[in-house]
């Protein structure tokens, strides 16, 4: 009887040891959850400033302008349109457009690569069309809480067609680029940007466009916006000045996601 009562344990155990390894093996063969896709986020920003007058004077004048990021992964986008337009009675006085696309790629926490691509038109500054393609490398100098500050350093190829008898030329030039931004409180701050074209075959020719805006929010979607812009160019189109400024007051709405893939 005692051998009987052994014999039964025995089998008993031999069955639970062969249960168990099963288990294990299924477990081991089981697949595991598929990889999250990488977050996307993005964000758009659009601003638009009017201001009109009547009676002894017939002046107007409307800006517009857009700007967007996206990142997902190792991957980054961000592009920018603005428009400008003035006019006194029914003649046209100030006109400008300008576009710039950057797509990104991250080669560590403070650096990528960047290929740009940039067009304007102003032909009040005698610029029929100017199109401006680099690449570059950009670095993350400061990111704090309150202060971030990136620059961006490259070659550029710039094609100019200019108004009157110059014609059409192309210039191999470099990109240099500080960008900063200062977080004044919780709904408030202040963005800078300096962009300085070289013309590498002529020491003497280069351009400046820098730009300052103070923004502050309303609510979540909503804000207003101070902007100076000034534009510097130190070989302009015959006839005309070497210095263009911007002033602008504009109500910006802001929209932005979280999302997957």
């Amino acid at each position: 009887m005692l051998k009987k009562m052994c014999g039964l344990r025995a089998s008993a155990a031999a069955l639970a040891l062969t249960a168990w390894t099963g288990l294990g093996t299924a477990a081991a063969e089981t697949p595991g959850p598929p990889p999250k896709a990488p977050t996307r986020t993005w964000d758009l920003k659009l601003g638009l400033s009017y201001l009109a007058t009547a009676g002894n004077t017939e002046t107007s004048s409307t800006g517009f302008d857009a700007a967007t990021h996206q990142e997902w992964g190792l991957w980054a986008f961000e592009g920018s349109a603005a428009a400008v337009r003035a006019t006194r009675g029914e003649v046209d006085t100030a006109e400008s457009y300008g576009l710039q696309l950057r797509s990104e790629r991250k080669v560590s926490d403070r650096l990528q690569l960047t290929a740009g691509l940039r067009g304007e038109r102003n032909r009040f500054a005698g610029i029929d069309l100017r199109t401006i393609t680099d690449t570059s490398v950009q670095w993350s100098a400061l990111d704090t809480p309150t202060w971030k500050l990136r620059t961006l350093s490259g070659l550029s190829w710039t094609r100019e067609d200019p108004r009157g008898e110059r014609p059409m030329g192309d210039v191999l030039g470099g990109l240099l680029q500080v960008d900063s931004v200062v977080k004044l409180s919780e709904g408030a701050e202040l963005r800078g940007r300096m962009t300085t074209y070289p013309d590498l075959e002529d020491g003497g020719n280069f351009r400046i466009d820098s730009h300052l805006g103070l923004q502050a929010a309303l609510n979540r979607h909503l804000a207003v916006r101070l902007g100076y812009e000034v534009k510097y160019d130190h070989e302009p189109v015959r006839g005309f000045g070497t210095t263009d400024s911007s002033s602008t007051a504009s109500l910006v709405v802001q929209l932005g996601q979280r999302g997957q893939g």
